[in-house]
């Protein structure tokens, strides 16, 4: 029997070609596409040279196909073949990793050694990214972590540095000062505990005296009234004194505690971003929130609103043609996307430079109907993730969502499970997704990396409890979470910052309601949390400013809706 080597080695794949190949074209052996063909002597069976060669080595010397005496040496070249096959288009080696190019058989070899989509390390020390060749100039000088970058605002960097070197020296001034005040009420507390020892003594001095005093009383009998009066008088005058002492002991010890939480709040201070971050900037950008739930129970929403934070207020807006509940949604080429949702595979655009606002439908739809999928911006492409089909179940898949007519769905990676109703934020090098809905389990606590330039998912730190239905938002290297459902089905206003690098959690305070099918954005150091569900659906609207230490309720929506999509909106110009 003739042995089949891998197809990597030997033959083409026939999907690699333009056109489909004839059939007498196809090794006999490994049933692909003839690679360097060859021939047996006298029936001109034909084969890649290496099967037949392998077929050769490990089986008899003869051919496989009419058994006739064969050797490599008596292999025969059919050249008519050679030149029929060499001007067959095929594509290029590295077309997965993009390259669109079909050429020739007979120039592939060239092709592929000078291809601009073929893999390269980035030559940065400590990187090793895998990148294309065309592509390797950019990383290296634009995009890497580890490029070398040479910096242009130094004195403005310096000045910086030197202004937050004078506020931490002032904080140190209120610090050391905070310590020298506990230092004092230390001491006081210490001349308390020794007046108090004091005191005590003089008790135990008393009572010596009065048991003394009762001795004699009950020796001699003659011990007058009035002088027992006075003991105990004394006595009483004494125990007075012990107990204003204790009273201000108390006191010291509450003063104590109060210089403690001051100090405590003093080194909070230090470690908060400063002003130079733009912490105390005041956020800009406009907010837009489309469909959902909108109004009584069972009614889909059309409705569009815009927050206006000059005029601190909420804006109806041209509604969508179609309702979208459980879509999903990203702001791609100056235009706002909303894709698919509950029954629906359709896809409404905004165009923000044609006012006033309008949507219209995309010429493509979604291969399927889909919800509680994800999708985001990775460079130039959107990327899709997860969600449920209907009528196909739960998907697993990561795919690119190729904006055509028709859409076409680019399977990219295949999660471990599959997942809806999760999180997903996109940085520079990766996008992580968190937690969602997965069949069997219910709910989960897990976080994956996706690698677009691999195309591979990582599993990477749990989050501290499972989560479903939260909103998540993306501020420096962390994720923030917002709200959601737990494994207990509980509705929660928890909020907790997810480093994208090490997968440590550090816990914010909580919101002012519970919500899940809620939806944030963050506009500046901002976080604007709207909507969502608790016991009833809501309208109310709260923020939080990084650094700060309390959520508020900015003005509710005009219709309480969950199940939305928002995004902040570009701040180069006035939408209401």
């Amino acid at each position: 029997m003739a042995c089949c080597p891998t197809e990597e080695k030997y033959g083409y794949e026939d999907c690699r070609f333009e056109k489909d190949v004839d059939e007498n074209f196809h090794c006999s052996i490994c049933y692909n596409v003839l690679k360097k063909p060859r021939t047996c002597r006298n029936n001109d069976h034909i084969f890649c040279l290496a099967c037949i060669t392998q077929h050769l080595k490990v089986n008899s010397q003869t051919c496989p196909e009419c058994n006739e005496h064969l050797s490599v040496d008596t292999l025969r070249r059919p050249r008519v073949v050679n030149n029929i096959l060499s001007k067959l288009k095929i594509n290029c080696d590295h077309a997965s990793r993009g390259c669109p190019e079909f050429t020739c058989l007979e120039d592939l070899k060239t092709h592929v050694v000078n291809c601009g989509y073929a893999p390269v390390l980035c030559s940065n020390a400590e990187c090793g990214m895998e990148i294309n060749k065309q592509d390797k100039v950019h990383h290296e000088t634009e995009v890497c972590d580890y490029r070398k970058v040479t910096c242009h605002d130094c004195g403005q960097i310096q000045e910086d540095v030197g202004t937050l070197k004078g506020s931490l020296m002032e904080l140190n001034g209120k610090v050391e000062h905070t310590v020298n005040g506990i230092k004092k009420l230390d001491e006081k507390v210490e001349a308390a505990k020794e007046m108090n020892n004091e005191m005590n003594e003089k008790v135990k001095e008393i009572n010596e005296k009065v048991n003394e005093i009762n001795k004699k009383v009950e020796a001699s009998g003659r011990q007058t009234k009035n002088e027992i009066g006075e003991v105990k008088k004394e006595v009483k005058d004494m125990e007075d004194n012990i107990s204003k002492v204790n009273k201000d002991v108390d006191e010291v010890k509450v003063m104590m505690i109060q210089m403690l939480e001051k100090l405590n709040m003093l080194e909070l201070l230090n470690k908060l971003p400063s002003p130079t971050e733009g912490m105390l900037n005041t956020p800009r950008e406009d907010i837009l929130i489309a469909g959902g739930y909108a109004g009584p129970s069972r009614v889909l929403g059309k409705s569009v609103e815009i927050y206006y934070w000059e005029k601190n207020g909420w804006f109806e807006v041209s509604p969508m043609n179609d309702d979208h509940k459980e879509a999903s949604s990203f702001i791609y080429k100056d235009q706002f996307f909303v894709v698919g949702g509950e029954r629906s595979r359709t896809i409404e655009t905004l165009n923000f430079d044609e006012l006033p606002l309008k949507w219209t439908k995309f010429l493509g739809e979604l291969p399927y109907k889909c919800e509680g999928h994800q999708t985001v911006v990775y460079q130039q492409s959107v990327i899709h993730i997860g969600g449920y089909k209907l009528g196909k179940g739960w998907s697993n898949v990561i795919s690119e969502l190729q904006l055509t007519s028709p859409c076409i769905m680019k399977e990219l990676c295949r999660m471990p499970q599959p997942r809806a109703y999760h999180g997903a934020e996109v940085f520079e090098d990766k996008v992580l997704i968190l937690g969602g809905f997965c069949p069997g389990i219910k709910v989960t606590d897990s976080v994956l990396e996706f690698d677009p330039q691999r195309n591979k998912c990582k599993v990477m730190p749990k989050l501290p409890s499972a989560l479903k239905r939260m909103a998540t938002v993306r501020w420096r290297d962390e994720v923030i979470v917002l709200g959601g459902r737990d494994k207990d089905n509980e509705v929660l206003n928890d909020v907790f910052m997810y480093d994208s690098k090490t997968g440590k959690t550090t816990a914010l305070p909580s919101m002012l309601e519970k919500r899940y099918n809620c939806c944030a954005v963050i506009a500046g150091n901002t976080i604007v949390v709207m909507g969502g569900m608790n016991e009833k659906r809501l309208s109310s609207v709260e923020c939080f400013t990084m650094g700060g230490s309390t959520w508020e309720y900015l003005p509710a929506m005009n219709k309480p809706r969950s199940r939305a999509v928002a995004e902040v909106l570009p701040s180069t110009r006035k939408y209401v």
